[in-house]
């Protein structure tokens, strides 16, 4: 009898185990059917040129996700991202081409430099405007979004031409692949690098302790002793550091500074957060979800892409995909939590 006992727990607790992980995962399992079936029915998807277009397309996404991310757990948002990188890619274009500087080593190592520092510039604004003065991060930053984006479009109406600048050099462009049939991994290492760095940051670090911390429960967290404000500054700082290499990885991948290159992202950047399964009410969620909705939202652009469907339809195909993620979230968190309370109970 004990012995049946003990089987029908082992069991139970096996099912439960496994259902957890499922809903954990689920956008990864949906993932890998949807990539199967794709390799499968969809001309085209299958060959080496479009599997290495799909994973550089990754690259410069899950980069600038992972900024939001950091936010997002702290139940915030950045609107200003997407200004940051047409701002980046505004500035770094002309910079490489069209100053003293062009055609030189020194152009491409200022050019990065400008880059990261406007991101940095914009988290330091936003993280000043949210944690010192207590602005709404929605607020702060649709403000942000709104001045960077026409300083960009300003800038290029001066400086540019027409509303890109191309001629990038090779040394550049190899950020986004670039320049080279052989530079086509390096935006994956790059977003590797980041990938391994924010997961590192948020699992094993105080500083990721407190941002799930303050995430949940930001006046618990004060309480406690946390440094509430310095944690949600250095978030936005973050945010846009990343946000500013992604501008760069984009420029390069376009090889050309384009003054709206960001303009339309902000439904392939809050839809990897989000569609991955980080909570947009704060305190629950990952870079490894977001990683797996980087990689989903990447693969239906691709396939919408090959399929012939009418660009204008994305948005509202990824939208809806969005809210059906929002709405799993919930469901999965539920279930994460009567899966816990079920195993505590049985011991």
């Amino acid at each position: 009898m004990a012995l049946n006992n003990k089987a029908s727990y082992e069991k139970a607790l096996r099912s439960i185990r496994l259902k957890r992980l499922l809903s954990d995962n689920a956008i990864l399992v949906i993932w890998v059917v949807f990539f199967a079936a794709s390799l499968l029915f969809v001309e085209g998807f299958a060959s080496a040129y479009n599997i290495k277009n799909y994973l550089s397309n990754c690259a410069p996404l899950l980069v600038v996700a992972a900024g939001l991310t950091i936010v997002t757990l702290n139940g915030g948002i950045d609107f200003s991202t997407t200004s940051v990188i047409s701002l980046v890619s505004t500035i770094t274009a002309y910079i490489l081409v069209k100053t003293a500087l062009a055609d030189t080593i020194w152009a491409i190592i200022v050019a990065f430099l400008v880059g990261l520092g406007i991101g940095a510039l914009v988290g330091v604004i936003n993280g000043l405007a949210i944690s010192g003065l207590k602005m709404p991060s929605f607020v702060a930053t649709l403000a942000t979004k709104l001045v960077f984006s026409g300083v960009a479009v300003w800038f290029g109406s001066v400086f540019y031409e027409k509303v890109s600048l191309p001629g990038l050099p090779a040394g550049f462009t190899a950020i986004g692949g670039k320049g080279n049939p052989n530079y086509w991994f390096i935006p994956l290492l790059i977003a590797l690098f980041v990938f391994v760095l924010i997961e590192w940051l948020l699992s094993k670090t105080v500083f990721g302790r407190r941002v799930y911390a303050v995430g949940v429960n930001p006046r618990t967290s004060q309480i406690s002793g946390i440094p509430v404000r310095r944690t949600i500054f250095f978030e936005f700082l973050l945010c846009g550091l990343l946000a500013g290499l992604a501008g760069l990885m984009y420029t390069g991948k376009n090889r050309a500074g384009i003054t709206t290159l960001g303009d339309d992202m902000f439904v392939n950047i809050v839809g990897s957060v989000v569609i991955g399964g980080t909570s947009p009410a704060g305190g629950f969620g990952s870079m490894r979800k977001t990683l797996y909705g980087v990689l989903f939202l990447t693969l239906l652009s691709t396939i919408l892409n090959l399929l012939g469907i009418p660009y204008t339809l994305y948005d509202v195909i990824k939208g809806v995909f969005v809210l059906i993620a929002a709405g799993l979230e919930l469901v999965t968190r539920r279930m994460n939590i009567r899966a816990a309370a079920k195993a505590a109970k049985m011991g």
